[in-house]
């Protein structure tokens, strides 16, 4: 039995009647994106460059932009995200003219030749609904802060700072408007947090600027000595101001304090000083507390005991 060879022309035909739809759908696109068209857009401008003497408050505008061109072109345009829609525009090459106390303003036109290049387009094909851009600059004023360190420490067991936080410059001068500047009387740098420290920190941190302010730096460098703590205990006369002779019971008083290493053997009971306070005497009172009244400034007190004594006054007939 012989079989009859398949007929390959519906195949054939197919394939024809593809490319000639495939070469259709290319010549219309061709011409399609040959024509011209006319779209208006969004468009977001930073400006930079300033003058040195002013400060923008609205250094960004956003406009609409019309453009007329090909397909072609347009479509390069539409291929941009629109978050990439925007132009930085140098001030320096703008004639500004002043409307008012701190109103500026250029023409329009002055946008063409830097978004033309941007987006690849020719000057003359693009056009703003407005004349032209009206920007918000003030007179910059200065006036010098302090800068304080934003930082959260946790420790190490038994490790701590020790002495105080040295930051390097400690202020600096802030430029801005005088409505804004006037209200500032310190600039913080960015919150850090630094966890189970044991030993000196030397960081630099960048200052925390707001809106509208520059500042001669934006960096500063903090320095922290660390040392490990250990607690100690003083033994310490109880003394008065009394005119009157005085028996106390117990007449010292145990302190426990927190000290670092470092000053562990210049610390000795002479650095403190405990009184009590006579004028609270009376018959029906046989106890006086007790007030620290002197202790080094690089320790921590955690306890004294006790917090009163008892007291007798002594006749002077007793000392005869």
């Amino acid at each position: 039995m012989v079989r009859k060879k398949q007929d390959s022309q519906p195949i054939e035909h197919a394939g024809g009647v593809f490319f000639f739809i495939l070469i259709a759908t290319l010549l219309w696109s061709v011409i399609k994106l040959s024509a011209e068209y006319t779209v208006t857009e969004n468009i977001t401008i930073n400006y930079k460059d300033q003058p040195s003497e002013l400060v923008i408050l609205d250094d960004t505008k956003t406009m609409k932009m019309t453009i007329a061109t090909t397909g072609f072109d347009l479509l390069h345009f539409y291929l941009k995200p629109s978050i990439r829609r925007k132009v930085e525009i140098s001030l320096e090459k703008v004639p500004l003219q002043q409307e008012s106390k701190s109103t500026y303003s250029f023409s329009s036109s002055h946008l063409k030749e830097p978004l033309a290049t941007y987006f690849n387009f020719n000057p003359n094909e693009i056009s703003f609904d407005e004349s032209k851009v009206i920007l918000t600059m003030e007179t910059l004023n200065s006036k010098k802060v302090k800068i304080i360190p934003n930082i959260e420490i946790s420790y190490e067991k038994q490790y701590n700072r020790h002495g105080k936080i040295i930051t390097t410059p400690d202020s600096t001068t802030i430029y801005g408007p005088k409505n804004i500047i006037e209200q500032i009387d310190n600039i913080t740098t960015e919150h850090i947090t630094l966890k189970n420290i044991n030993s000196k920190i030397d960081i630099d941190i960048p200052l925390q600027i707001k809106e509208n302010i520059n500042t001669a730096i934006d960096i500063v460098n903090i320095k922290i000595d660390v040392d490990k703590y250990t607690e100690a205990v003083a033994n310490i006369p109880i003394k008065s101001n009394s005119q009157k002779k005085l028996r106390m019971f117990p007449d010292k008083v145990k302190i426990k304090y927190i000290v670092s290493l470092t000053d562990y053997n210049i610390i000795n009971d002479q650095s403190f000083k405990v009184e009590i306070d006579t004028s609270d005497i009376s018959p029906e009172n046989n106890y006086l507390p007790i007030y620290l009244t002197d202790y080094p400034n690089n320790t921590r007190i955690t306890s004294i005991e006790p917090k009163e004594v008892e007291y007798i006054i002594i006749e002077e007939n007793e000392y005869q």
